[in-house]
Order: C-alpha cells, then sequence, then structure tokens
C-alpha cells in the first residue's frame, strides 16, 4: 500500500511547465531517503533556465510524505535563489510512481505538472523481459 511502502530509492522523472512558452519538458534523475514522515534527497538535472550556471543543475530535495500525499521543496545549490519550487504529489498504489504538481511561492504564473517513477522497477521489467525472450529462443 502506498501509505506504507518506503520512497527511498533511486527515481526518475520529468517536470512540465503549464505554459510551453516558459520551457520545454525537462527530464532529470532523483534520490529520495524517506525515514518515517520527512522525505529528503537529492536532483541532477540538465540546466534549462539559468545562463550562469553550468549545464547541469543539482539542487537537494526536503519534505514529507502522509500516506499517500507527498510535499517537497527543491533548492538548488549551483546558485542563489529566493524561491523555490514547491511540489505536492500522490504517490500511487505500489508506491512506483508519484505524480502531482509543481509552483513558486512568488512567482504564480511559473507552474506544472511533475512524474516521477522508481528506476529499479524499470530494471526488473527489463530483466524478466530478457528471461523470457531468452527462454522463448531455447
Amino acid at each position: 500500500m502506498a501509505g506504507t511502502e518506503s520512497l527511498s530509492g533511486s527515481w526518475t522523472g520529468r517536470f512540465d511547465y503549464d505554459n510551453i512558452v516558459l520551457g520545454t519538458p525537462v527530464s532529470f534523475d532523483a534520490v529520495l531517503i524517506q525515514t518515517g514522515s520527512t522525505l529528503r534527497g537529492e536532483v541532477v538535472e540538465p540546466n534549462t533556465f539559468r545562463a550562469e550556471a553550468t549545464d547541469t543543475l543539482l539542487a537537494v530535495l526536503a519534505g514529507t510524505r502522509s500516506g499517500s500525499a507527498v510535499q517537497l521543496v527543491k533548492t538548488y545549490t549551483d546558485f542563489e535563489g529566493s524561491d523555490h519550487p514547491h511540489y505536492d504529489g500522490q504517490v500511487n498504489a505500489t508506491a512506483t510512481r508519484i505524480t502531482g504538481r509543481w509552483h513558486f511561492l512568488n512567482m504564480p504564473g511559473v507552474k506544472g505538472t511533475f512524474l516521477l517513477a522508481r528506476t529499479a522497477q524499470a530494471a526488473v521489467r527489463k530483466t524478466v523481459k530478457a528471461a523470457v525472450e531468452l527462454a522463448i529462443e531455447d
């Protein structure tokens, strides 16, 4: 059940802007650690919006989980910023996906949707598929 399974582990994700003029979808990798109801983690993503920063942006995540509800704040470590994106999402029943919305408190027009998926699940599916294909070939 989504309320009990830990969210700790590796995730891959994507965030989209509601207004495409502000940016195109961005893929990223994340690691989450859940301790009780506390979430923390790290994000690595391509730099799509800060000309003075490097090609890759790093950020830390801090937040909470209550049942299937997840709230995170992402703080970029590569530059100073007074406003940080807030993520409000829901964990699915198998705790393999988190979907929801993100926004900035001080920039109400900059917002969108996000999706996180466990990377371990993708690896397990590939392994099972490869084993099935080998068994069929034999």
